[in-house]
């Protein structure tokens, strides 16, 4: 096999533009944290790429019963302002801390948001602080955030 293709892979697979979620950049302003939830691995936070929010739309929230040893989502109801301070805070983190290192709980608030300069986005936040926005623009494009205990420890997150 011709090895020069190699390099090149990435580039023809990708349609479009490429989704920072695929491919988010380690800047001299990222850290790395350790938190009690996250057993002993750690996560990079970075600076979000994204332009500031316009408007945001709280649009419902996942409720579910509680089960013995879990949380109550029913007090999970965070409102538009607190959305905006949970984002304001938030730091980007890679899909695969997202989806490995992160403690996912059932429970989530959800809405749409506007970005500077008109892009529309569909949001997620769990109480966990973790959250993910969604931009369909053509190539969907996900960014994955997290919030540290101590930007994010205010109510209602856990």
């Amino acid at each position: 096999m011709n090895s020069k293709w190699l390099v090149c892979l990435p580039f023809i697979m990708t349609p479009g533009v490429m989704s920072l979620a695929q491919e988010m950049p380690v800047h001299d302003t990222c850290v790395d944290i350790l938190e009690e939830d996250f057993a002993d691995d750690t996560i990079t936070l970075c600076p979000s790429p994204l332009p500031p929010i316009e408007t945001i739309q709280v649009e419902g929230y996942s409720e579910s019963e509680k089960d013995a040893g879990e949380p109550d989502c029913n007090t999970f109801h965070p409102d538009a302002a607190t959305v905006r301070r949970y984002f304001s805070k938030a730091r980007q983190i890679s899909g695969q801390d997202w989806m490995h290192t992160l403690t996912m709980v059932p429970c989530s608030a959800y809405g749409s948001m506007t970005l500077q300069g008109g892009r529309k986005a569909e949001w997620s936040v769990s109480p966990s602080r973790a959250a993910l926005i969604r931009i369909d623009e053509g190539a969907n494009q996900e960014y994955f955030f997290f919030c540290s205990k101590a930007d994010c420890g205010f109510p209602p997150f856990w």
